[in-house]
């Protein structure tokens, strides 16, 4: 099972979610179709299983949103930016899946999941770093900052180097001007 979720992620990377299908899997790994199917009954079972992967990983990739205790928050945001932008980055088909689950129910609905758990993750943190206020507009808050920032990653990791690059800094400056609001300066 494991080499088969490593040759469907470098397959995702070459040919994409419509290009990919157990067939072309199973000649890849060098397999015949019937062993696939005994893990997984479509591909779309195999993309989710790349999926739920991924998504445990992105919290190690993030890192703890919780306060770091040093008081200095800014670099907290630079810290969990920089890490998942570049774990990203390195993931072989990552960027693929993350593209695939705008199109896909099944992949959509472990993506949802994943960011409502670092949303709370960042709840959490925001409330230990200080921030009073109430339950909804942090939960909007939050919302927000895990949206956009899942959005503009996903568009660097489709960029060109000097853009994505140039993407990240603007996501990091979006989101210091944000918490600034509600964060000690």
């Amino acid at each position: 099972m494991e080499r088969l979720l490593q040759v469907s992620a470098e397959l995702l990377e070459e040919v994409g979610v419509n290009g990919f299908n157990t067939n072309l899997l199973a000649q890849r790994a060098g397999v015949a179709v019937r062993a696939i199917y005994r893990y997984f009954p479509n591909k779309w079972a195999i993309l989710v299983a790349m999926a739920e992967r991924a998504s445990a990983l992105e919290r190690t990739w993030i890192g703890d949103l919780r306060s770091q205790g040093d008081g200095d928050w800014r670099a907290d945001v630079d810290r969990a930016i920089d890490g998942y932008y570049e774990a990203a980055r390195r993931h072989r088909g990552y960027a693929a899946l993350r593209a695939a689950s705008q199109a896909s129910p099944e992949l959509r609905a472990v993506d949802d999941r994943s960011s409502r758990e670092l949303q709370m993750d960042l709840a959490a943190g925001l409330r230990e770093l200080g921030v009073t206020v109430d339950d909804l507009r942090l939960q909007v808050l939050c919302l927000s900052i895990i949206e956009t920032a899942n959005r503009l990653l996903d568009i660097a990791l489709q960029s060109e180097p000097q853009t994505a690059d140039l993407l990240v800094a603007e996501l990091k400056r979006m989101l210091v001007g944000l918490l600034q609001q509600y964060l000690p300066t």
